[in-house]
């Protein structure tokens, strides 16, 4: 009788273990839109950044002020994006993981770890905090102690140049990460580990291997793949119900040297759906082929439930960089809009693909050119596809109009939200195909701005389209809740929120730090949102604070600082010389290609940026074979030309920044501070 009795208790207790189990399995199923917490940095699975919490108004959203603030001490800063859950607020800075109380701000724990300047959030799941470093490795952390519990390396012991770019996810007791990679010549990889145990359960490298599906897309007398990039920049999405995830992969490697990889070079800048359980590829759509402008798919993807004739489809949304928004079957990858390939520009040399995908009927987001009255004069205007080869110098091109900044889809509008960069970049293209490094450049003078837009994801047209004076493809993107109001946060420090309907901002609120500078522009954290006690949060990182906000806080704004700059000045380092070289020396050393390249720029200066003592003489030297004359911008003083291994010189009597370009080459230009 007692031994029945305890079997029969045995039995009870393995049921409700097994019952707790399941609930918190069910609990961390995430697919549905957030409400009281936010344990994913997009919120869910399906990375809408939507919340179902509805306290917060437009009608009542004006009484919005400071909860708390935390300022990060060490002198410290984050742009990461916060989760929370269990009353704890997640984050990640410079060098450590930390946990806040979500009501107070009060720090609950830290952990030291080297992550470095991609500090852009964590992931929960299991009861564990999930953060990639920048030596590759993945760290799980206890939610309520911050203790390790595991880590692992997910790139390759000993491979220079690996690195977690982004958060990762946690689904189905798997954490899913991405590695960048590609600006070190090497190929993305995205891996799965096991979350309780961080035990290794699959790897998908972007770039295949001869022999696997793809690689007829690359060269097959090179081995150029091996270096081939398609890194992954984002956190991947996922879809529990299907059993699937998909991430966006980079640009193709080496970046501008088309020449050196003729094909379409899959799997990169491709919107790819993998198996969840095994990272086995379902299917892709490759939306840049033989990219060789940098362009990314680097903004989150974000799954939702869209209507095709008639009935609820799972649908998947990819924004391309150039402002193209893609829809696909989330389970079969067939375009929701039809695409069509259409002829772009042609140089053989490059090797350039006679077309590009387009969706039919769509609205695209911001320049198709770049608008000649933006760029300084004696420059280029290109357009989205126009090849850069060597013999163009001066070529502005339109870039990056939407990366990064992670979109939000609401289903009160049916809308997408985005944030938009107007930003030309002027491309420097080398002979040497390899080279890379200092070949995107922001010229003095350049002018930029941003664009805040809804995209209707029942026509893929624009619903609304606001300018703002600030690039805002590196910002915090935007965050949507059930109550019809969009949160976002400027370079500036002004945290907004905006009607979903319009646009039309209703309140704003100065946190008093500008975004974090970066090589997109400043930016600062992702908005989250999350309720406690029946108390509805904002809350974010902006530079070296971390805000949260609740109706009647008792907070008000800090003084704003310098706001960032919108016509780019001269940058970079003042040398003390009166003796300036007609030509830069760049070089670019590789430890995974074992490539040492140099490029001698003959459109270059040395020093860019001189001082020196009003009445002294300043010499500028040619060793190149072109002819060069250096001229004032304002044209109060010119050397004349200068040949051939000559030298010509001028006295300058003013004080103050003289700012000169040479005359034959207008690109050529140099800034003098005479004190």
């Amino acid at each position: 009788m007692t031994m029945t009795f305890q079997r029969l208790s045995l039995v009870l207790l393995v049921l409700c273990l097994a019952a707790a189990g399941g609930a918190t399995a069910q609990n961390e199923n995430w697919q549905a839109y957030p409400a009281e917490e936010w344990p994913l940095p997009g919120g869910h699975f399906g990375q809408t950044r939507h919340s179902t919490l509805t306290q917060i108004t437009t009608e009542n959203v004006d009484r919005l002020r400071g909860a708390w603030v935390a300022d990060l001490d060490r002198g410290e800063a984050s742009r990461s994006a916060l989760v929370m859950r269990n009353g704890l607020v997640f984050l990640q800075t410079g060098s450590s993981i930390r946990a806040l109380d979500a009501t107070t701000g009060e720090e609950r724990w830290r952990h030291e770890a080297p992550i470095g300047r991609m500090n852009k959030g964590v992931a929960l799941g299991a009861g564990l905090v999930f953060a990639g470093l920048n030596d590759s490795r993945l760290i799980a952390l206890d939610q309520e102690t911050g203790e390790l519990a595991w880590e692992h390396l997910v790139g390759v012991d000993g491979q220079w140049g690996q690195w977690i770019s982004s958060p990762s996810t946690y689904a189905d007791g798997l954490v899913i990460t991405g590695m960048a990679n590609g600006d070190s010549y090497l190929r993305g990889r995205i891996a799965a580990v096991d979350a309780r145990t961080g035990e290794r359960r699959w790897t998908f490298e972007v770039v295949p291997e001869p022999g696997e599906l793809g690689a007829d897309s690359w060269p097959v007398d090179s081995d150029v793949w091996r270096f081939g990039g398609g890194g992954v920049w984002m956190t991947p999405t996922v879809d529990a119900d299907l059993g699937m995830f998909y991430v966006g992969s980079g640009n193709a490697v080496p970046m501008w040297g088309g020449e050196l990889r003729p094909g379409d070079n899959l799997f990169t800048s491709s919107v790819i759906a993998l198996d969840l359980q095994t990272g086995e590829y379902r299917w892709h759509q490759q939306l840049v082929h033989h990219d060789m402008w940098e362009h990314d798919m680097a903004t989150p993807l974000i799954v939702y439930d869209a209507m095709v004739e008639g009935e609820t489809t799972r649908a998947l949304a990819a924004m391309r960089t150039d402002g193209y928004l893609f829809m696909f079957d989330a389970k079969t990858g067939e375009p929701i809009f039809p695409i069509e390939e259409r002829p772009v520009p042609q140089n053989s040399f490059l090797n350039t693909s006679p077309t590009q995908p387009f969706p039919v009927g769509a609205d695209k987001v911001g320049q198709e050119c770049v608008d000649p009255d933006m760029i300084p004069d004696g420059f280029r205007a290109g357009c989205y596809y126009d090849p850069i080869p060597p013999e163009l110098p001066n070529m502005f091109i339109p870039y990056m109009t939407m990366r990064f900044a992670p979109m939000s889809y609401s289903p009160v509008t049916g809308y997408f939200y985005g944030m938009a960069c107007v930003y030309p970049r002027w491309i420097k293209r080398p002979e040497n195909g390899w080279f890379f490094t200092n070949t995107t450049v922001r010229a003095p003078g350049l002018t930029q701005h941003g664009l805040h837009v809804a995209l209707d994801s029942r026509t893929n047209t624009l619903a609304w389209e606001h300018r703002v004076p600030y690039s805002d493809c590196n910002s915090s993107g935007a965050m949507t809740t059930a109550s019809g109001l969009m949160f976002h946060t400027e370079p500036d420090g002004n945290l907004g929120a905006y009607d979903q309907r319009t646009g039309d901002l209703l309140w704003q609120f100065q946190t008093g730090q500008t975004g974090i500078f970066g090589s997109n522009g400043h930016g600062g954290g992702p908005v989250t949102t999350y309720q406690i006690d029946g108390v509805q949060y904002v809350a974010l990182t902006m530079n070296r604070s971390v805000w949260a906000f609740r109706l009647d806080g008792t907070i008000g704004p800090r003084p704003a600082q310098e706001p960032p700059f919108t016509v780019f000045p001269h940058q970079g380092p003042v040398d003390a010389t009166n003796s300036i070289e007609l030509k830069r020396l760049t070089t670019q050393s590789n430890q995974n290609t074992g490539r040492n390249d140099e490029w001698h720029d003959p459109y270059g200066l040395t020093p860019m940026r001189a001082s020196v003592a009003r009445g002294a003489t300043v010499t500028w030297t040619n060793p190149t074979d072109l002819t060069h004359t250096i001229s004032a911008r304002d044209g109060s003083w010119t050397t004349g030309p200068i040949a051939a291994g000559a030298s010509g010189s001028v006295v300058i009597e003013t004080a103050g920044e003289h700012e000169y370009v040479c005359t034959e080459h207008p690109w050529t230009i140099g800034q003098l501070v005479v004190e």
